[in-house]
């Protein structure tokens, strides 16, 4: 029997670890940081549980690391919930005081040129289509990349998928100065609604998740219980073990902040 997408590896899904696993494997993501929650839950003593936190923030070194505009979103949200684009330090704070118990993180902007979404399907195949983020609309284009940037984009994508052992993602990407910078990749249960994705792509999406449940059902993986995230980390996208599937991981803590200068606080 196989589990289309690893529901355990769910338990690591959060936007902090997306940036954190990319810049791990060599691929290029927007500079990002987690912020310590605004509020949280009742029970918390401040003085016993947070005391591993700092305080005051050093938002100059931060606002200095991502730059502006830049993205606060929430780390766990998804469907454009709790996103802003933030021109100022005052936006910032705005949208940051009115979080709530929400995790939020903060993300420099790409000033893209050319933005990509992919369907990734069984670790094997990812479909790049041309798509415009501002009216959330797939448009059907062909041969709408080059072939390096392509092959590129394709291999970027196939890396991540298996880093992550989904079978099932959609990831998007966008391209700055001939960069694909990966902006948002954790989505193992993707839209792939006839309504998003256009006919003509998702005719491809039907065919090919139909091809990729009959061939797993044939030949199902082997168990595999063990995975050692050092191995597959310590080769990234150029060592030829990155193009191969690895072994389900299993859960581990998160990291849970980076800063060009100094640790922000932890959680």
């Amino acid at each position: 029997m196989t589990v289309v997408n690893n529901p355990f590896m769910w338990t690591a899904d959060d936007k902090f670890f997306e940036a954190s696993l990319a810049t791990k494997l060599g691929i290029a993501s927007p500079k990002t940081v987690v912020l310590p929650n605004k509020e949280y839950v009742p029970g918390i003593v401040h003085d016993e549980s947070l005391r591993n936190l700092k305080y005051p923030l050093d938002w100059d070194a931060i606002f200095d690391y991502v730059g502006f505009p830049c993205i606060l979103k929430d780390a766990h949200g998804g469907g454009w919930k709790d996103v802003y684009v933030c021109h100022s330090p005052e936006e910032v704070w705005q949208n940051y005081d009115n979080s709530g118990l929400l995790t939020m993180i903060l993300q420099e902007f790409i000033r893209w040129e050319h933005f990509v979404r992919c369907i990734c399907l069984g670790q094997e195949e990812v479909l790049p289509i041309k798509y415009d983020p501002g009216e959330r609309k797939y448009h059907v284009a062909h041969d709408h990349l080059g072939p390096e940037l392509g092959k590129r984009v394709v291999d970027d994508s196939l890396t991540l998928m298996r880093a992550l052992g989904y079978d099932m993602n959609s990831m998007e990407w966008a391209i700055r100065d001939g960069v694909p910078y990966a902006i948002d990749f954790m989505n193992p249960a993707p839209d792939m609604d006839i309504n998003s994705l256009t006919p003509h792509y998702f005719e491809w999406a039907v065919t090919h998740m139909a091809d990729m449940a009959i061939r797993l059902a044939k030949h199902p993986r082997p168990q595999l219980t063990e995975f050692r995230w050092d191995g597959f980390f310590g080769h990234g996208r150029q060592d030829d073990r990155s193009t191969r599937p690895p072994r389900w991981p299993r859960p581990r803590p998160r990291p849970r902040c980076r800063s060009p200068r100094q640790p922000l606080p932890n959680r």
